[in-house]
């Protein structure tokens, strides 16, 4: 379903960018069932009849101009289970970090509409304080041509290498996606460098969970979306005490007595 082979040069890529784009990763067969699954998803058809973990636009409740979202949609169908719980992701993650495995911590599904509304920048890292160590890396795959003015994923470049921040506030459709990247840099001396991912269908971003990005308006005439997996190393665990971020939702999955990251809720995707 996905194939990708690193090199080195890109991984020296990541290391000095935070991030790494490929135009091929997902076999082109399977985009137009990917996008089918996704509107059926946000129908509340679930292949499985498990509901997502998070479901954070539904139809004739929400905006039509606003990022829609779905957290863990691979309990809820299967075919993108097949997708983001793919060892080649798991080992690609493992490459990059530098880490022995990789489990999938969470994934998303995300549909920007035309004249869909921004995502605030943030790290995605800032959102996992209830797992030790508090890292993750993200493989973003996108299901349409991507391009600044339908509202890619943008970077930071090199911001892995600042400081870890507290989680963005408004991250939905907020009135200035850039507001907090700008104060960050400001308050820190930081120098900013903007990098947009222009990727065709089928493509992948990769970044590192400190890296800053986020996303603006959508404004194209075509919809956007893209299928994300959230990734951690294989010997991550349950933080003993905090329950902050999305800590309140997963949390819920943690075993009695146990810290351990269980499979069957955080499924492992490779390890050497």
């Amino acid at each position: 379903m996905i194939q990708a082979s690193l090199n080195e040069e890109q991984l020296k890529d990541f290391n000095r960018n935070g991030f790494l784009t490929i135009d091929k990763f997902i076999d082109l067969q399977y985009i137009d069932d990917l996008k089918n699954r996704i509107a059926l998803l946000f129908k509340g058809d679930f292949e499985t009849g498990v509901e997502p973990d998070e479901w954070n636009w539904k139809k004739d409740r929400d905006p039509d101009d606003v990022t829609r979202q779905i957290c863990n949609a691979w309990k809820s169908d299967l075919l993108i289970k097949q997708l983001v719980c793919s060892s080649v992701i798991g080992e690609c993650v493992s490459r990059l970090m530098g880490w022995s495995g990789a489990r999938l911590i969470q994934d998303n599904v995300l549909w920007k509409p035309p004249q869909g509304k921004p995502l605030n920048y943030h790290q995605d890292a800032a959102y996992d304080d209830w797992i030790i160590p508090q890292t993750m890396v993200t493989c973003w795959m996108s299901l349409d041509d991507t391009f600044k003015d339908n509202g890619t994923l943008e970077f930071a470049i090199g911001s892995h290498k600042w400081d870890l921040s507290p989680p963005s506030e408004n991250f939905h459709a907020p009135n200035n996606y850039k507001k907090e990247l700008h104060n960050y840099v400001n308050q820190n001396d930081k120098t900013l460098q903007i990098a947009s991912v222009n990727i065709p269908a089928g493509g992948v971003s990769f970044h590192h969970g400190l890296t800053w990005h986020g996303s603006g308006v959508n404004k194209s005439n075509r919809d956007r979306r893209a299928i994300v997996a959230h990734c951690v190393p294989n010997n991550a665990k349950f933080h003993p005490t905090n329950c902050g971020g999305t800590g309140p939702i997963y949390r819920k999955y943690k075993l009695n007595e146990s810290d351990e990251l269980d499979d069957n809720f955080f499924p492992l995707l490779w390890k050497k």
